[in-house]
């Protein structure tokens, strides 16, 4: 999963870059287009169950998170538009701390109001990207079911209204996924405080709004999990405790994410690998098989499924077996967060 953090220029996306990093550049560097930093899910199952099967290798979920610039003429420039388009889950960085270094701009801190910018603006985007479609097919006489949903979606941006919050069918989703609208990718809000605001909950019209919208919100002071990620991890959970930080940045922000694609965690296990695999909720046994290899999805006959806490319960798969707690299921099955799975193919 790629996570895109994306702001106006102050909001602090360079700081808490560095700070899921661990104070480390990527390639392209924070603060520069294009930088990025790649890090594993954390989850004591995966841990548990590398601790039964001593597997030769453990293969957790990864994140890459890559900040984005805003350009300096325009919020969503060309370039821009280029790197929001290659993101799956949109971090929108909000500003909502003020110090000596970074005074509050004309007429106060507003992250509510730099929200509802940042989401017209893509709206804006998007708008011009759809009528100028409509156009070209307009000159060239074409009709179609391309050209209907066109213009459904051209009505709601008109409207204001991002193409995510749009109804739509699977093969709308499918006939539009070439464009890669921006407004239509899932969103997390992120809002940047000051540390004297981290014991309280301010601007929260921010949440209100994010919870009308069904968008995931996570509060967090940038610069003081910039200095944490300096830590070793002994002090850095220390140091949480001292500031009364439940999470860390980047466990926040993995769980807005997951939250946001809808996703959901299955395991295959074995003495070659323990490897965590990501899905939509909702996914059939069928197309979890896919997502681990298409000759599973091919010949798939069945799964062999138990839940982690089953399975530890068990203490193994041979236990589960012989306790009746290792269940069959066929292709319509669906995969529910933390189960296990095996499955059972011919090709």
């Amino acid at each position: 999963m790629k996570v895109g953090l994306f702001g106006i220029a102050g909001a602090g996306k360079s700081t808490l870059f560095h700070a899921l990093s661990g104070g480390g550049d990527s390639p392209g560097g924070g603060g520069r287009q294009g930088a990025v930093c790649t890090i594993k899910v954390p989850d004591d199952r995966v841990d548990r169950l590398a601790a039964v099967f001593r597997p030769k290798k453990v293969t957790p979920l990864s994140i890459v998170f890559a900040e984005i610039d805003t350009g300096e003429t325009s919020l969503v420039p060309p370039e821009t538009l280029t790197h929001l388009k290659q993101v799956e889950v949109l971090a929108l960085v909000l500003r909502g701390f003020a110090d000596d270094f970074h005074p509050a701009p004309p007429g106060g801190l507003n992250p509510h109001g730099e929200f509802r910018s940042i989401e017209s603006d893509l709206v804006l985007s998007d708008y011009l990207v759809a009528q100028k479609r409509i156009e070209r097919m307009t000159k060239e006489g074409r009709r179609g079911a391309e050209w209907s949903i066109l213009h459904r979606v051209n009505e709601s941006l008109e409207n204001g209204l991002p193409v995510r919050e749009l109804p739509l069918s699977e093969e709308e989703q499918r006939i539009l996924s070439g464009f890669r609208f921006v407004s239509q990718t899932p969103q997390i809000l992120v809002l940047n405080i000051g540390e004297e605001a981290i014991p309280g909950e301010p601007f929260p019209e921010l949440a209100e709004a994010a919870s009308a919208k069904g968008i995931p919100m996570v509060r967090l002071c940038a610069k003081i999990e910039e200095e944490i990620s300096r830590l070793s991890v002994g002090e850095q959970a220390e140091y949480l405790r001292e500031m009364g930080i439940a999470r860390a940045a980047r466990d926040q922000l993995v769980r807005g994410a997951f939250e946001a694609m809808r996703y959901i965690c299955f395991f295959t296990v074995g003495e070659d690998e323990v490897r965590a695999w990501n899905i939509r909720r909702g996914t059939t046994a069928h197309a979890a098989a896919g997502k681990v290899h298409t000759d599973f999805e091919k010949g798939f006959i069945r799964a062999e499924v138990i839940g982690c806490e089953e399975f530890f319960r068990c203490g193994s798969l041979a236990n589960a077996k012989a306790e009746g707690a290792l269940r069959v299921e066929g292709k319509e099955y669906i995969v529910q967060d933390g189960e296990i799975l095996h499955v059972r193919f011919n090709v």
